[in-house]
């Protein structure tokens, strides 16, 4: 039986497992009511003490990590005085023991769970659950993270692994370590696999009564190493295998152990994006499970795209402070240092009458504002020429002929549109549409989405009622957001993706914008439009 003291701790987890399983998660994080955990492993640089990686990574956020990652062979020293200084300043560890000695000489899982009372692998076992239980401070411990690698073909299979997390599990319990806590921890990639793979992560799931916690070192690789992927990913796609896995066995916690993203050199503020929708991801209800984050900094410094580090780029280290600054994570929500410099971004807005500009004349300034130099055309002389050289066309609801859609359909710029009647001639949707009248509301469906900017549920975009567009969308587009019963009104066709007649030769965005909205656009609403036209000249990276 599990001590009381931890049965305590762990019972919030328990019963927002309870509300998951009949489908009702709450918003704030679900884990136990607290802010999610925000950690990380602090690499050393230059000389540096752990102690001083830690602080250096602590005045890059800004503030205080939740939780400091760690990394132990089986014969190591411990705890060392980093240990006691992280206990004495408050950083609780996720500690990983690995199965192999400081020479690399390996100890192998079947000798681990064999080992009887006396032999020196049990005195081992011994010796590390005394050390953790003594250390007095609640700790994440985890036996030999990643066994499925081909790092740790020598130290076993499985059924092995398993044996050995029992054998390690229940010798901490025989010894009273009641401050420690089980955390089972796979690459990403083993909660992808199928059966016929050796990786597969439920054929190394030691029981859900034999762990407290599953976590996954999730990362996108992009082009960091070839073989490994070539594709931009989503720290939501990357990690949703591990939370439906969560889903299925329902043991108490859920992390991301270990993340990281390379940089993308033809674009550099993706990998800022890639932090920022990270930090969104976790505020969904689906996400919102999630108990903590922690980054894991290593990686060359002389091969950017294979750089973990958050300050890979002034771009990164902005994102990154930011999200460790917001509440919701426990920062103290004051605001981040002024971000660098935006990439030049050039915009052409079609709209009726260059000379009377109107409500169009507020999107002229915001789009200044986010550093657009924007060059307006009118709706009646706009052509295809007017775009070279634009990161984006923006066509406004206020023209009055549909024939500058025509002219512009074919262009291999991104366009953002807010005219419903000419989503036709852009092959957006069949046939002209219309307007939702009297409404000030979206309800976003993609929360994780880039376009939701960071927003979910039900969103007003207006203080007043105003007519939202919307539209019948073809298979290749992805619908961001709904209005009324369910039409279509925020939505995206990435470059190739199949629309009404061809394909998109580049990103096409609908909006659901009306010229009177724009006056009574409310903060959100303003976010939204900021996301759609600054990710819409950035080339839409992700869908």
């Amino acid at each position: 039986m599990r001590r009381a003291t931890r049965l305590a701790l762990l019972c919030p987890v328990l019963a927002i497992v309870m509300l998951a399983s009949l489908g009702v998660v709450p918003v704030a994080n679900a884990a136990n009511g607290e802010p999610l955990k925000w950690g990380a492993y602090p690499a050393r640089r230059s000389g540096e003490t752990k102690q001083q990686a830690v602080e250096r990574l602590e005045a890059l956020a800004g503030r205080k990590l939740d939780v400091v990652r760690a990394f132990y062979r089986w014969d190591e020293a411990w705890p060392t005085s980093y240990e006691t200084w992280l206990k004495s300043s408050g950083h609780p560890m996720i500690m990983s023991v690995k199965a192999r000695r400081l020479n690399g000489v390996a100890v192998k899982w079947a000798d681990i769970a064999n080992a009887q009372p006396g032999s020196v692998l049990y005195q081992d076992l011994v010796r590390w659950a005394q050390r953790v239980r003594d250390y007095g401070a609640p700790i994440h411990v985890t036996f030999n993270h990643e066994p499925e690698t081909k790092t740790n073909l020598d130290l076993g299979e499985a059924p092995d692994f398993i044996a050995a997390w029992r054998k390690w599990v229940s010798i901490f319990r025989q010894e009273g370590a009641s401050n420690a806590s089980f955390l089972w921890i796979m690459t990403d990639y083993a909660f992808w696999q199928p059966a016929t793979d050796r990786r597969q992560a439920v054929k190394w799931y030691p029981g859900d009564g034999w762990v407290d916690g599953m976590a996954a070192d999730a990362y996108n690789w992009f082009n960091c190493r070839p073989g490994i992927n070539t594709r931009w990913l989503t720290l939501r796609e990357i990690i949703e295998p591990l939370r439906q896995f969560w889903l299925q066995h329902q043991s108490e916690q859920v992390w991301v152990a270990e993340y990281g993203s390379a940089e993308d050199s033809a674009n550099p503020t993706r990998k800022a994006q890639w932090y920022a929708e990270a930090q969104a991801l976790f505020k969904t209800p689906e996400f919102a499970v999630f108990r903590g984050v922690s980054l894991y900094e290593r990686g060359s410094s002389t091969d950017n795209t294979c750089y973990w580090q958050p300050d890979s780029s002034p771009a990164a280290a902005a994102a990154w402070r930011e999200w460790g600054q917001d509440p919701y994570y426990g920062g103290p929500g004051s605001e981040p240092p002024p971000p660098p410099p935006p990439t030049a971004r050039t915009a052409l807005l079609v709209v009726n009458d260059p000379a009377n500009l109107g409500s169009d004349a507020l999107l002229i300034t915001r789009l200044q504002g986010l550093g657009f130099t924007v060059t307006v055309a009118d709706d009646d002389t706009a052509a295809a020429t007017h775009a070279t050289g634009k990161s984006v066309v923006l066509i406004s609801q206020s023209i009055s002929s549909t024939a500058a859609a025509t002219r512009l359909r074919d262009i291999t710029r991104p366009v953002l549109v807010w005219k419903p009647s000419a989503y036709d001639e852009l092959r957006m949707t069949p046939v002209a549409t219309t307007v939702a009248t009297g409404k000030q509301s979206i309800t976003i469906i993609r929360p994780a989405h880039p376009l939701a900017a960071g927003r979910s549920g039900t969103v007003r975009l207006a203080t007043v009622t105003t007519p939202l567009g919307f539209g019948t969308v073809a298979s290749g587009a992805t619908v961001v957001a709904t209005v009324g019963d369910g039409l279509s009104s925020l939505f995206v066709y990435l470059t190739g993706a199949q629309m009404f007649g061809g394909t998109a030769p580049a990103c096409r965005i609908a909006f659901p914008l009306h010229k009177d909205a724009v006056p009574a656009l409310t903060v959100d609403g303003w976010a939204l439009f900021d996301r759609a036209a600054t990710w819409a000249a950035d080339g839409c990276p992700t869908g």
